[in-house]
């Protein structure tokens, strides 16, 4: 039998075909991730695959005749496209400036999720259906100097720039090797990647995110209302100015333009990404003729540059862009822990009631109607129940509201309904003592909130005074 042998001089990996479809997802992916990490833009000069996949896709972003005949399709805002705006928020209700939206942003989208995921704390009581209720304090937002509702949303820092410098590594040295085996058909394809996608890197992620609000009265009432989601409410509390900007604010990408001339025709700051994808279709058009043109030791370092680079957008991608931007909205906003509490509440009569006990005005209950609260409103917003029951219930919670502030609530049984259940059977009276007592757990917890919020104020008082 004679013997086998492989003869490598005409060897050839079909690596351009390969780099066609490789990684262009994970690739895609990984670049939205440019603006939710600081540095992340100069991080890029590596030779990733899916060159094609990302050229087409931001392609796209570019306004013009041109671009769009290069890549056609709807031209999207980027702040959209790239994922940093688009969901919907949940139903607002204030408690005093009659504002009513019935859906919300993006913003409002991100605060209920960070909210939802907060630790919660156990109010002991009847359990049913839980809910949870979120106490947020908006602080006083500093916006841009220059502007009166535009707020710079600084990139958060991590150890991504740490992993990066693997795929930047192993792409320079796979090069270096490329030019040392003679191979600078591999050695001009690897650098082309690298410049390529650094290039892109740097152009696509050059743009700030800016917290835009929207405009609103210094003499408006105040902001307080609820963020209501099925189960999950969240009662904000502040000025109107910065409540609005998360129930009507949004994120925006704010590209530099070419031109600052308003004038001129060719002022597109979108134009460079346009650059940036054709440079990157032409990337993988040069990769898929040439690869093939060199020796089978350059292919197989440009496949490990392809593979590590792969492996870090792949580690890109699977981190949680919503969770990013999470964590800018409430860094942006100084939104810290003591400002956000949650309290998981076993029925949601007792929810209703603690939500509308936190949402009071700071007056005489006389002056409720001049400060546009309606307790009631609120109550309904809960359980809009017309039964002769539910009627009853928000009659008497309503009314102990009115009569004491200093715990009328405790006070509530069946007796105090005096001859408005004259007429109940054993069912419904024992259905109105069940929510009767969940009205006095909320308030007991409301209680308890109201002391530690004395105490709170109390110590940062002495603070000040002693620094004083």
């Amino acid at each position: 039998m004679p013997p086998v042998t492989i003869n490598t001089d005409h060897f050839s990996l079909d690596v351009g075909g390969f780099a066609g479809f490789f990684g262009g997802d994970e690739a895609v992916s990984a670049m939205e991730t440019v603006h939710l990490y600081r540095a992340r833009r100069w991080t890029g000069w590596f030779n990733s695959p899916g060159s094609y996949s990302v050229g087409r896709h931001y392609g796209r972003l570019a306004n013009s005749r041109f671009w769009d005949g290069m890549f056609p399709g709807a031209n999207i805002d980027p702040t959209t496209y790239i994922g940093l705006d688009g969901k919907s928020g949940p139903m607002y209700v204030a408690s005093q400036s009659g504002t009513f939206l019935k859906q919300t942003g993006h913003l409002a989208y991100l605060l209920m999720q960070k909210c939802k995921d907060q630790r919660a704390v156990i109010v002991e009581g009847r359990k049913t259906r839980a809910n949870k209720v979120t106490i947020l304090d908006m602080p006083d937002i500093k916006f841009d100097a220059g502007t009166e509702n535009s707020l710079t949303i600084h990139a958060r820092d991590g150890f991504h720039k740490h992993v990066a410098l693997i795929p930047i590594a192993t792409s320079v040295a796979t090069c270096i090797l490329c030019a040392w085996g003679d191979d600078w058909y591999c050695f001009s394809l690897i650098l082309l990647g690298i410049l390529v996608n650094g290039i892109s890197c740097f152009v696509i992620g050059s743009a700030s995110i800016v917290l835009q609000s929207a405009a609103s009265s210094k003499n408006a009432p105040p902001g307080d209302g609820m963020l209501m989601d099925g189960n999950h409410v969240i009662v904000v509390r502040g000025k109107e100015k910065n409540v609005i900007a998360i129930t009507q604010g949004k994120f925006h990408l704010e590209y530099e333009p070419w031109d600052h001339d308003e004038d001129a025709e060719t002022n597109d700051e979108y134009a460079a990404i346009g650059l940036c994808s054709l440079l990157l279709v032409i990337q993988f058009l040069t990769q898929l003729l040439l690869i093939p043109q060199g020796k089978l030791f350059g292919q197989v370092m440009f496949l490990t540059s392809f593979a590590v680079s792969w492996a870090y957008n792949l580690f890109l991608s699977s981190m949680d862009g919503e969770y990013l931007q999470e964590e800018q909205l409430v860094q942006a906003l100084t939104l810290s822990e003591d400002r956000m509490k949650t309290y998981k509440l076993g029925t949601r009569t007792a929810a209703a009631v603690f939500a509308c006990l936190t949402l009071q005005p700071d007056c005489e209950h006389k002056d409720w109607g001049n400060r546009g609260f309606k307790p009631q409103e609120i109550l309904r917003q809960f359980i809009p129940n017309d039964t002769h029951v539910w009627t009853v219930w928000r009659e008497q919670v309503l009314e102990q509201m009115r009569s004491s502030k200093q715990g009328g609530l405790q006070s509530l049984d069946l007796e105090a309904c005096g001859n408005r259940i004259a007429a109940f059977n054993d069912v419904d009276k024992n259905l109105l003592g069940d929510l009767l007592l969940d009205a006095r757990t909320a308030y007991q917890q409301y209680l308890v909130l109201q002391v530690r919020s004395r105490s709170l104020i109390g110590s940062v008082s002495s603070s000040v005074k002693m620094e004083a």
